[in-house]
């Protein structure tokens, strides 16, 4: 029915599909942190993190499929089939790995930071698992940020008005924590931006996935070091460290320090850059007239002039007629 499609456009319905999906996302988290206290210790954060990331994928997938039929189902999920991903994938992880061995530079070059390797059948079993943890926690913060709330907002809104709102959600939430009281705020605010920046400039998850994978993974599994704000996690390498808070981030590990800042800020920038091919091909509208075809009727006089031509006797053109031809004879002499 051209009406009932017509209506899909209106900005009540991507409002309401935002509205629905962000219960959905506290539906999701209440209900995967409720089912994790059902398996043993070791497998409560795995548990939690993928069975999050399960019911935001399933119920993000079956809104777009009922609500916003324009919308492929996987796209909704930020997951656009599309040639590139692996450049996209692994233009983000070598952004997240930079960032990470950014973060772990300072405190290593100056003595600070200390590392522990142990290597046996449990510590293997323990880093596995800690990585597959990484990798659902990564799904389930990067369908919160830029799955289908994000999009529907953007359509109810503009991209920065969507990314503003998100931001100052991921503010308070960081001012409202009880483990890090705060100290995580910068990191918090300036990885959504370039979780956020990657997703708006790029269109689809890939890359902003592969900045938070890289940076993750290697941070923490590589170099052993603490998060004040991804699962606990257990590797080859554990590491300490001592020394002033603003270079070593103390407890909460190297991303609550100062060069943090200074490392992230720069960070956006870079994303910036590297997304600045994927942002002309996925994010460019070509312009549109939004001006109404007008007819400008002629003037009155025109028209009246119009009229008496119409009106005056018309002239008749007499044609084919000929004059007579006198055949020629040669004069005759009087004499």
């Amino acid at each position: 029915m051209p009406f009932a499609k017509h209506s899909l456009h209106k900005p009540s319905r991507p409002a309401a599909t935002f509205l629905l999906s962000a219960a959905w996302i506290v539906l999701s988290l209440l209900s995967a942190s409720e089912l994790s206290q059902l398996v043993p210790a070791m497998w409560t954060d795995f548990a939690r993190e993928m069975v999050t990331a399960l019911l935001l994928a399933g119920g993000f997938y079956a809104m777009a499929r009922v609500w916003v039929p324009d919308l492929r189902p996987l796209s909704s999920l930020g997951f656009v089939r599309r040639p590139g991903i692996a450049g996209e994938l692994g233009r983000g992880v070598a952004l997240g790995w930079g960032i990470a061995i950014a973060l772990v530079l300072p405190p290593l070059l100056t003595g600070n930071l200390s590392m522990q390797f142990a290597f046996d059948a449990q510590t293997l079993l323990r880093t596995l698992l800690s990585i597959a943890t990484l990798i659902a926690f990564a799904l389930v913060v990067q369908l919160v940020l830029a799955g289908l709330p994000l999009q529907m907002l953007v359509k109810a809104s503009s991209p920065g008005w969507a990314a503003s709102a998100v931001i100052f959600v991921v503010t308070m939430l960081a001012i409202t924590g009880t483990a890090s009281q705060g100290r995580t705020l910068p990191i918090m605010v300036l990885a959504a931006s370039i979780f956020l920046t990657g997703f708006l400039r790029t269109r689809a998850l890939w890359f902003s996935l592969g900045v938070q994978l890289g940076w993750s993974i290697v941070l923490q599994i590589l170099f052993g070091a603490t998060s004040a704000y991804t699962p606990v996690t257990f590797g080859f390498i554990q590491s300490g460290t001592d020394g002033p808070i603003w270079l070593t981030g103390g407890p909460f590990g190297p991303e609550a320090s100062l060069v943090a800042v200074l490392v992230l800020v720069a960070a956006l920038v870079v994303a910036f850059r590297l997304t600045k091919d994927y942002a002309w091909h996925y994010t460019w509208q070509p312009l549109e007239g939004a001006g109404h075809p007008m007819d400008v009727p002629p003037p009155a006089e025109h028209l009246r002039e119009e009229k008496i031509q119409a009106a005056a006797a018309p002239l008749i053109q007499i044609g084919g007629l000929q004059a007579p031809q006198i055949p020629y004879s040669e004069p005759r002499d009087s004499a």
